[in-house]
Formats: C-alpha cells, sequence, structure tokens
C-alpha cells in the first residue's frame, strides 16, 4: 500500500537557508529522501553534522528537518496548493 510521507527539507544554499517539503510514496531513511529529493550521486557528509550531505559539488548542504506520515486527503489538498 502506498503511504504519504510528508518530508521537510532544511536547506544551506550559499549563504542562505531554505526550507522545502515534498510527499513521497514510501518510508526511507534520511539520506535516502536527500538523496532522492537533491538526486545526489554519492552519500557524502564530510565535516558535516549527523544526516547533513552535501550536494554532488559540496557546495550546498541538506537535511531533514522533520517527516510524518499524512492522508491522502492531506496529500492531496499540499499538491493543490502547490506546497508539497
Amino acid at each position: 500500500m502506498t503511504k504519504n510521507i510528508l518530508v521537510k527539507f532544511d536547506m544551506t544554499i550559499g549563504d542562505y537557508q531554505h526550507s522545502d517539503q515534498y510527499i513521497f510514496d514510501k518510508k526511507m531513511t534520511e539520506y535516502q529522501y536527500c538523496k532522492k529529493f537533491w538526486n545526489l550521486s554519492k552519500k557524502n557528509s564530510k565535516g558535516l553534522k549527523i544526516n547533513v550531505f552535501w550536494d554532488n559539488w559540496e557546495m550546498n548542504a541538506i537535511k531533514v528537518y522533520s517527516q510524518k506520515e499524512i492522508t491522502n486527503e492531506q496529500a492531496k489538498t499540499l499538491q493543490q496548493l502547490g506546497l508539497a
């Protein structure tokens, strides 16, 4: 059965902090969420805190801020509003 996992990300892009969210269809590890969201080619957290990962060029960083299973109705509403 397909799940709706709302994952919120915190990202450091250059000197700026940014947040975004995405709905995944199954439960994964924090790295797998980041890998799929940013299309990471390898796991690289050299010099960063636990569960924070570099992008492919080691210029920007991403981490999972939160993850929560939501209902189909909640997922549909967020998608209709363009929020996930």
